[in-house]
């Protein structure tokens, strides 16, 4: 990897006289991305093209776009674990890439049809990840981090090209690659994904695609065999044993393909909207459009162990040697739907839509425990109607969506959501807000919680929909770099996995409170940007959490040589308080309830350094370096540490033409 590295960094230093300055540190302003303006194509004729691009998603499959920006800035660059940019706090198997669950109950995801998905979904890219582009220059971004040294290395490759194919014809590809051979023995680890995304948009028609492919190969070691190892010495990681040796492995195959096509209908109308005295931005609109959206995916998911550790597993039904557990499935989806959309004049009369939405899914794995081979299919439709209401105009200072689906028909009948975004500006800049979101949603369980037959895990249950009502608001100052918010999650019948790794339903009200903080202090040249989550939970038995979590990053940031070199240098703490952290059991890849061992109550540190020149970032990161003094008890899941101090480098370039 290393050498393939050098190679492109090679081939690339001749590009670096094409590089302009991309520098920036944040978007305090909250400006909307359009204000860059799309005002030039990339024409023949144009012998210099500025840079301009664009970059939205489509919001309920074609209802309303919302424009994102691309991360090109420097700060959290050197945050490489894609976990803990999505959560503070994540209960994993140390590793880098390695199936985790988040510790924030809010930031778990309401959870993928194919349940195994779960633990690795943050390394997955998905239709619902993708973004659309509209670029005037060829758009290019190549990021390589690597860390551990020789036979602990962990190493990131992930690469990015956009460009339009003509103004209206959008065209782009990812590649990304994680592997990490791991600090402790047989722990290494890979998932990579390749992707393929195209997008058409001109006059009434506006069409986009998204195909790929995501892979994972995770070796498992059962966690560490004795704690003391851990707590009580400094035995090289490699020595320390494991309680696992024989390298079974869970492996995950996930493929999706998406296509959306919108047509416009009635008369178009050309908006022009007065940005500032310098500044017009003139959209066209229709009043009406109809949007089809098809979806396929297909998982496979399967433990393999040529030899069972019987020492380990304590139920094994089948075989002794050369065991192999898997999981098919499949589900597709086409969703029709009609939209009257905002109206152009009156800013604040809403856009409505209704559809019908067919989805089928079904499930191959072992179903009895007769024989090895005794496979059988099952099979899982739903027709459900869907609609909504919606005013998310840019230039209102209310803008709310309110969207939900019913079961009509099927497996999953009666079955519904109703959820709903409210967004109240506090003053014309839109610097400021309150925003509410709720819902209310009755579902059918998981299949995955309802059979299952492996050679270390068998159940066969009946439980009953699910209930949720949950409540969350928060108030954000972009230019005070403030956000402060409040949830309540109420779950009637929630599933969750015991503490001998069974799926188990509580049938009461389990109710988790949350209030959580984020605010970035500044002095000068030094910044200090907390994020502090509080959380309650009215059975902890049931569901563990800490009760408070928090990522402190503090950092000193300038540029010198005439604004020509981007300088930060900083420390960054994650911290959890403890509490009854998961197992982890490796025949199903889930974690579970257990009640021998608390971990937590560890800061985890890091101290960094970073660069940007033009438009290259550049970071050297000691990871944990706080291992070296202090508590050694830096335990994630239970009889899982994380990684001892390791030194990371890494780059990200980006090229515009």
């Amino acid at each position: 990897m290393k050498n393939i590295f050098y190679t492109i960094i090679c081939c690339l230093i001749s590009l670096t006289s094409l590089a302009q300055s991309d520098f920036g540190y944040e978007n305090p302003d909250g400006r909307d991305p359009r204000e860059e303006g799309m005002q030039r194509d990339s024409t023949k004729e144009q012998r210099y093209v500025p840079h301009h691009r664009l970059t939205w998603k489509w919001v309920h499959d074609g209802v309303y776009k919302e424009f994102y920006q691309i991360d090109t800035l420097q700060d959290g660059l050197q945050n490489t674990n894609l976990i803990f940019k999505h959560s503070v706090s994540n209960t994993y198997l140390g590793n880098f890439p390695a199936p985790y669950v988040s510790d924030i109950y809010i930031l778990r995801p309401r959870g993928e049809d194919f349940l195994p998905q779960d633990r690795l979904r943050d390394y997955f890219f998905k239709p619902e990840d993708a973004l659309d582009y509209n670029t005037t220059t060829p758009f290019t971004q190549l990021s390589y981090f690597n860390g551990g040294g020789r036979g602990k290395t962990e190493d990131w490759l992930d690469v990015w090209h956009i460009q339009n194919i003509r103004p209206y014809w959008n065209a782009g590809f990812r590649y990304n690659l994680i592997s990490s051979d791991g600090a402790y023995s047989y722990q290494k680890s890979k998932t990579y994904n390749f992707s393929f995304f195209s997008s058409y948009e001109k006059d009434r028609m506006a069409v986009s695609m998204f195909i790929n492919q995501n892979m994972a190969h995770i070796t498992e070691n059962g966690g560490i065999e004795n704690l003391a190892d851990i707590r009580d010495t400094s035995l090289d990681p490699k020595v320390v044993g494991t309680r696992l040796a024989m390298e079974p492995k869970n492996n995950l195959m996930n493929f999706n393909f998406k296509a959306l096509a919108q047509y416009n209908i009635g008369n178009p109308k050309e908006i022009i909207t007065q940005k500032d005295s310098a500044t017009i931005d003139t959209t066209i609109t229709y009043p009406m459009k109809f949007a089809l959206a098809l979806k396929a995916e297909d998982n496979r998911y399967s433990f393999k162990e040529e030899s069972v550790e019987e020492g380990f597993f304590s139920d094994t039904t089948y075989i002794k040697q050369g065991n192999s557990d898997m999981i098919k499935n499949r589900k597709y989806e086409i969703d029709a739907k009609f939209i009257l959309n905002e109206h152009p004049k009156y800013k604040y009369l809403p856009g409505v839509y209704a559809g019908l939405k067919f989805k089928y899914l079904s499930y191959d794995q072992r179903v009895s425990l007769d024989t090895i081979n005794n496979r059988g299919t099952s099979k899982y439709t739903g027709t459900y109607l869907t609609a909504g209401t919606f005013n998310m105009d840019s230039t209102t200072m209310f803008n709310f969506d309110i969207w939900g689906s019913f079961c009509l028909a099927g497996d999953y009948s009666a079955d519904y959501s109703l959820e709903g975004r409210i967004i109240q500006y506090l003053n014309k800049g839109r610097n400021s807000s309150v925003t509410v979101h709720a819902l209310l949603e009755t579902q059918t369980p998981n299949h995955y919680y309802l059979q299952y037959q492996g050679n270390h895990n068998q159940w066969k249950n009946s439980f009953d929909k699910i209930h949720a009502y949950n409540l969350r608001g928060h108030y954000t100052n972009k230019r005070l770099r403030t956000e402060v918010g409040v949830a309540l999650n109420n779950t009637k019948n929630y599933i969750y996995f015991d503490t001998t790794a069974m799926p188990r339903q509580y049938d009461g009200n389990l109710m988790v409170f949350t209030a959580w903080a984020k605010q970035i202090f500044r002095l000068g040249h030094f910044y200090f940007d907390q994020k502090v989550y509080y959380q309650v939970t009215n059975k902890e038995k049931i569901l563990p959490l800490p009760q408070v979590a928090l990522h402190s990053h503090n950092y000193y940031q300038n540029r010198f040589f005439k604004q020509a070199l981007g300088f930060q240098i900083g420390i960054d703490l994650f911290y959890n308080t403890s509490f009854y952290a998961n197992a982890y059991d490796p025949a199903i890849m889930q974690f579970y309830n257990q009640e021998i061992e608390k971990t937590g109550n560890y800061p985890k540190m890091d101290v960094f350094v970073t660069l940007n020149i033009k438009r290259a970032d550049l970071f050297v990161k000691y990871e944990h370096f706080n291992e070296f003094f202090g508590s050694r008890d830096y335990f994630s899941a239970y009889t899982y540490p994380i990684n001892p101090a390791k030194v990371k480098f890494g780059i990200r370039w980006n090229f515009f033409d």
